[in-house]
């Protein structure tokens, strides 16, 4: 079970922290209290990606017939096979208007793999090659 979905079960959704960063030790000030400005910024990877996330998450959690899905979670050992794998991706076009290949699932059977390739394909559906090389060389001028 992720830490997420353990605290998910144990906290309302709002207590429950946005990003989650493992250190060894946490820093503390000469006085012996924690250093928050010594603790380190979350990687990308570290926030859920909640707006892909959560819908899939339910959807998995349906087909799947479990409760919780963490974000690490694969699709295949919670019990997932090649037919719900088919189901999966016809509720998610449904849902998200993401069409994405079977292989894609196979490749990439987590829940955050997922959910950036759901995202990535949501992006390229929407703009062609030359707005997307245009948005990107903006966005590396700032």
């Amino acid at each position: 079970m992720s830490l997420r979905a353990h605290l998910g079960g144990l906290l309302p959704d709002y207590m429950v922290p946005s990003a989650f960063v493992r250190l060894e030790a946490l820093p503390l000030t000469m006085n012996g209290k924690l250093d928050r400005k010594a603790l380190p910024v979350p990687d990308d990877d570290a926030y859920a990606r909640r707006a892909y996330e959560a819908p899939l998450a339910g959807i998995w959690a349906e087909l799947l017939g479990v409760e919780r899905v963490g974000r690490h979670d694969n699709f295949f050992e919670l019990g997932g096979h090649s037919l719900l794998a088919v189901r999966l991706l016809v509720r998610l076009t449904e849902a998200l208007a993401v069409d994405l290949p079977l292989a894609i699932l196979f490749a990439k059977p987590t829940l955050a793999e997922l959910a950036r390739e759901s995202s990535i394909s949501l992006i390229t559906q929407e703009f062609d090659s030359h707005q997307l090389q245009k948005l990107l060389s903006s966005r590396s001028l700032k």
